[in-house]
């Protein structure tokens, strides 16, 4: 595995390449968001029904995605009905792979960091 050489100073977090990773896609909802995006183009509705949040909350994550270049937002006619579809943009897609690898690892790792994070369990 090879490292990427960052600062060696600790304190020096604003260093950490991850944090700008983690700025653009982190919180709550917009890492659902993402994931979902990565089976293709989804509308407004589609997006409210697989994540689970409220109109409000999901507006705000969208239009955040879309400020930072990682999605756009299309909007569309079908006769009378207009509707919008999010997908990612080619600057957003440079993020599958940091998506698909945290979901990797969510999956094999995931339970363990449940069982840590349940009262009651045991820390080193």
């Amino acid at each position: 595995m090879e490292f990427i050489e960052v600062s060696t100073t600790m304190d020096k977090m604003h260093d950490c390449p991850v944090l700008a990773t983690i700025k653009v896609m982190g919180g709550k909802w917009k890492p659902r968001i993402l994931w979902r995006l990565r089976e293709g183009p989804a509308t407004f509705g589609d997006l409210r029904r697989v994540v689970g949040v409220s109109e409000k909350v999901l507006h705000e994550n969208l239009r955040a995605l879309t400020r930072d270049g990682l999605i756009s937002r299309t909007p569309s006619r079908v006769g009378e009905v207009v509707y919008v579809e999010y997908r990612y943009t080619e600057y957003g897609l440079s993020l599958v792979p940091a998506l698909d690898a945290m979901g990797e690892w969510g999956l094999v790792h995931g339970a363990n960091a449940d069982r840590q994070a349940s009262p009651g369990a045991q820390t080193g």
